[in-house]
């Protein structure tokens, strides 16, 4: 059964959907894809400001007794007053990007709360995006390479593939670690690898799993890029390091194996161990195999 939110001032149904994943998962092209869903809303920025909220939440619910119980009386309370202001804020979200029916939104460190923030937003769909470690790895090390010709410290400057492995599996822990079963009915999985060789048959098998019509989009055709130009980031050194020659641009495969091509095979083996499970899990094959 299809659970959607209810406009109080139009009667419209709306439905929220979440992409999630690791930084250099291809969660910003699997976004982009997905919003050329009939009444989505244009690709757009990372939600940076929900994952806040969500972080407050998780905050507060796990120091709930010592320091908001005289505010709110009991957690159900304090859990439908952050449900609210949720709500309240997909809502404004949804009026700023043209009252879309179907709103699409995604930023990687927001997955580390999904499972509070399907608390809040019980009707959503969390759609998490997996990709092969050792790609995911070496789209890292070509940021950080980026980042210090920029002279800019951020993320993945140094080459600790063990850390950038920890990095990795840390967007995935907190939702496949989840023990709520009704969180797990509204979490699907999307295989990059996939989406990218074969987008037509992994768009129905999304419209299958959420019911939304995402069969309808036609992945043959250049995306619109929405709110987001390639030379936004071009034009700006801070997200510069971020920018590849498929952003904004319509699936490729090109991404696919190019692990090859940065990791040493030192550091391939490093990955193969330190993401072993995740790797078995998911159906990856490892270098000796």
């Amino acid at each position: 059964m299809q659970h959607r939110y209810v406009d109080h001032q139009g009667g419209l149904k709306v439905t929220y959907v979440f992409v999630g994943g690791s930084q250099r998962s291809g969660t910003s092209i699997t976004q982009q894809l997905l919003c050329q869903l009939p009444d989505a809303n244009p690709y757009v920025y990372e939600v940076s400001y929900l994952r806040l909220l969500a972080s407050n939440y998780r905050e507060g619910r796990t120091g709930f007794v010592q320091n908001f119980s005289a505010y709110f009386g009991d957690l159900q309370s304090f859990r439908d007053f952050n449900s609210g202001v949720v709500h309240a804020f997909l809502e404004h979200a949804r009026n700023q990007l043209g009252g879309a029916a179907h709103l699409i939104l995604k930023e990687p460190h927001l997955t580390l709360y999904w499972p509070f923030l399907f608390e809040l937003v019980p009707e959503a769909w969390y759609l998490m995006v997996v990709r092969d470690p050792r790609d995911a790895i070496a789209s890292m090390v070509r940021v950080g390479e980026k980042q210090k010709v920029l002279g800019q410290q951020y993320l993945f400057v140094e080459r600790d593939i063990a850390a950038m492995c920890r990095h990795f599996l840390s967007f995935y822990e907190p939702s496949f670690s989840s023990s709520d079963d009704r969180f797990k009915q509204r979490l699907g999985v999307i295989h990059y690898e996939e989406l990218m060789t074969d987008p037509s048959r992994m768009l129905r098998d999304i419209s299958k799993y959420t019911g939304l019509p995402f069969d309808q989009i036609d992945p043959s055709i250049p995306p619109d890029p929405g709110l987001y130009r390639k030379d936004d980031g071009e034009n700006g050194n801070m997200f510069l390091p971020w920018v590849t020659d498929v952003t904004g641009a319509k699936v490729t495969r090109s991404r696919i194996g190019n692990y090859r091509d940065v990791l040493t095979s030192a550091e391939v083996d490093i990955v193969e161990r330190e993401c072993s499970e995740f790797i078995d899990w998911f159906g990856y094959h490892r270098k000796a195999a």
